[in-house]
């Protein structure tokens, strides 16, 4: 009964959600359509409409009320809410339903004949593709997404910078994944760095084109900067995923997928998404196969921001939280 009243409380406005996925062609903007539609209609006062993001964008949105629900990754999220670079002051006000939603993987694209293409000698790596001295023509997500944030870190770990790789006369090119794989296949750039879910339509349309792509491993190196400056979890991509981009395992780290929305989301709100998530485990998976490893007995735990009050009731009622 409480609840009922709870609800009748809320404005019908709160209840009309825009959840904030990523760029079309990424995993993200995939997963969350695809989980609007597996939850549409299961609440007759919940709406949820899709709308285009990024992991930092979102976040930005969220605080300024121009979406209530958003895709982003622990790393981005703790600092948004610490006020951590590249975020100038610390969002207090943000949320989150849960983490572990899903596993991304840093997925690095390779055109075959890169080495010939970039003028770097021949068998080199793309660390020393970046690094230089001579061009390296690279392409990453949006401005705005966690995905551009971290290449500007792997730039910077092989100590130089955008401006620094067009001083050589290379590139990098910013854009959605189903533009970057467009440039690589016309030979415009050479390589693609970014995260995304496991698998994803953008990166299995590499595949496709009339040059060569690889998934090529992340240089050990990396690895290790990746996992030790932002917690990143090591692991790989298995054999197979990507049929004609990779044969073997391929080397990577994983950021994990949070769900977040503002303080302000009445309680009752946040309640109802969150129980029609967990009362739908077992068709996640059926959504996007990453989904398969969510674990609603841990999601709660080391969260990058405080869970919401509304998400924690429906994480002990399910049992899942004591």
């Amino acid at each position: 009964m409480a609840d009922r009243t709870e609800q009748a409380r809320e404005p019908v406005a709160l209840r009309e959600l825009t959840w904030l996925g990523g760029n079309p062609g990424d995993g993200w903007y995939e997963m969350t359509g695809g989980l609007i539609r597996l939850l549409d209609g299961r609440d007759p006062a919940l709406h949820l409409t899709l709308a285009a993001g990024g992991g930092r964008e979102n976040l930005t949105r969220i605080r300024d009320g121009a979406g209530q629900v958003g895709m982003s990754t622990d790393v981005v999220v703790a600092a948004a809410y610490n006020g951590g670079p590249p975020f100038d002051a610390p969002m207090r006000g943000l949320r989150v339903l849960g983490t572990g939603w899903s596993a991304l993987p840093y997925n690095l694209l390779r055109a075959a004949d890169a080495d010939a293409d970039s003028g770097a000698d021949a068998g080199a790596g793309f660390g020393e593709a970046v690094a230089g001295p001579r061009r390296g023509r690279f392409g990453a997500p949006p401005e705005d997404t966690t995905d551009e944030l971290m290449f500007r870190s792997v730039v910077a770990h092989y100590g130089t910078s955008y401006d620094g790789i067009r001083a050589r006369g290379g590139r990098v090119l910013l854009d959605g994944y189903d533009a970057l794989v467009r440039a690589l296949h016309a030979g415009e750039i050479d390589h693609v760095f970014g995260a995304t879910t496991l698998p994803a339509p953008g990166i299995a349309a590499a595949a496709r084109g009339v040059r060569r792509i690889e998934l090529a491993p992340l240089p050990a190196d990396l690895l290790a900067h990746l996992a030790r400056r932002y917690g990143c979890t090591p692991g790989t991509i298995p054999a197979g995923t990507y049929p004609g981009l990779h044969t073997a395992d391929v080397a990577t780290c994983f950021a994990e997928t949070v769900l977040v929305v503002s303080a302000d989301l009445p309680d009752g709100t946040a309640y109802a998404l969150t129980r029609l998530l967990l009362g739908a485990l077992g068709r996640l998976p059926g959504v996007h196969p990453s989904l398969a490893g969510f674990n609603p007995a841990t999601a709660w735990r080391n969260v990058p921001a405080p869970l919401h009050p509304g998400a924690a009731r429906a994480y002990r009622e399910a049992g899942f939280m004591a």
